[in-house]
């Protein structure tokens, strides 16, 4: 039985994973994501293995005598000729992930036997999906009071989001997240403050962050009572009920100078007769191509037929005078 314990014939010294990786999905040739594990191996050895895993799955090894072999999941994301070393058992102890993807995130461990001994060491990385939008915004209800809200989307790991007015943290709601199918995040938090509770100008600031990383961004934007706007459905909704109150009197309005509007059978009337001429005068001219195009099958038939007529029918008499 192998035993990390053993007398060392291979040794791990150095084991290189990124905590983090910030995946850019707008590149489409990212830098490769380059996991290295460095170690101490007597050349007499035999036997010899390399192997990763990610949350204690395998998804890549190597055997120094045949070619580096991604597993399943790291299929067609491991670069197979990335060489680290020149020297015969180090040349592809480095795993090149090319485009790693948002679920690429857990604990790596690199695992390296001989029939002798065995040695392992893990780190944990987490893959970072930049978010494709981040956005903070104030505006006034129709209460009194002023919404903050910020968001952004398409992010992972699930993140944090803070509010500051005046670098003072600001008492907001839970937060809010949806998880697509894609894995991303979509995150808001929103708080309310009455508007006289606030100061003209004021700094107010979004801050997110990604817990266990240094992943960090910032929003702001300052307040001023002057630049208050209404909340875009208080708006909307106003202007649809003046449109339906406006309606009915619309509808009652008459030009004095017109002719006094038809009735309903008359209106209808009119529309049955132009719709019944008009279907009329289609199906008339529908019925004079019909005619023309059997008029001239008719003609070529008869005139294939007079071509193929034997002589004897030709020549004969006249018909009877009656």
């Amino acid at each position: 039985m192998v035993s990390a314990d053993a007398c060392s014939a291979v040794k791990i010294i150095n084991l290189k994973v990124p905590s983090t990786y910030l995946l850019d999905q707008t590149s489409k040739t990212p830098d490769p994501l380059i996991l290295d594990c460095e170690y101490e191996v007597d050349e007499s050895e035999k036997g010899f293995v390399l192997k990763w895993l990610l949350d204690g799955q395998p998804v890549y090894q190597w055997i120094p005598s045949k070619n580096p072999f991604p597993f399943q999941s790291f299929k067609n994301r491991v670069d197979t000729s990335y060489v680290v070393s020149q020297e015969h058992l180090h040349k592809h102890r480095a795993m090149a992930i090319i485009k790693p993807l948002a679920n690429f995130t857990g604990e790596y461990m690199c695992i390296v036997q001989t029939y002798a001994s065995i040695d392992r060491k893990s780190a944990k990385l987490k893959i970072i999906v930049r978010e494709s939008k981040f956005d903070l915004s104030y505006y006034l209800n129709g209460d009194g009071y002023i919404t903050v809200d910020c968001h952004a989307r398409d992010i992972s790991p699930l993140p944090e989001l803070k509010i500051r007015i005046n670098y003072e943290l600001f008492e907001t709601e839970n937060l809010k997240s949806v998880q697509g199918e894609n894995g991303l995040y979509n995150v808001s938090i929103s708080g309310r403050i009455r508007k006289d509770q606030l100061e003209s100008p004021a700094m107010i600031e979004c801050l997110l962050s990604i817990p266990e990383t240094n992943y960090n961004k910032r929003r702001s934007t300052t307040y001023y009572e002057s630049h208050l706007k209404t909340t875009t459905t208080t708006v909307a909704t106003t202007t649809t009920v003046e449109m339906l109150q406006a309606a009915p009197e619309n509808l009652q309005k008459k030009d004095p100078d017109s002719p006094p509007a038809s009735t309903g059978a008359t209106g209808a009337g009119n529309e049955t007769t132009t719709g019944i001429g008009h279907s009329i005068g289609r199906f008339e001219n529908i019925t004079v191509k019909i005619v023309l195009v059997v008029l001239i099958f008719a003609m070529v038939a008869a005139e294939l037929r007079s071509r193929n007529r034997p002589i004897s029918v030709v020549e004969s008499g006249p018909a009877p005078v009656n």
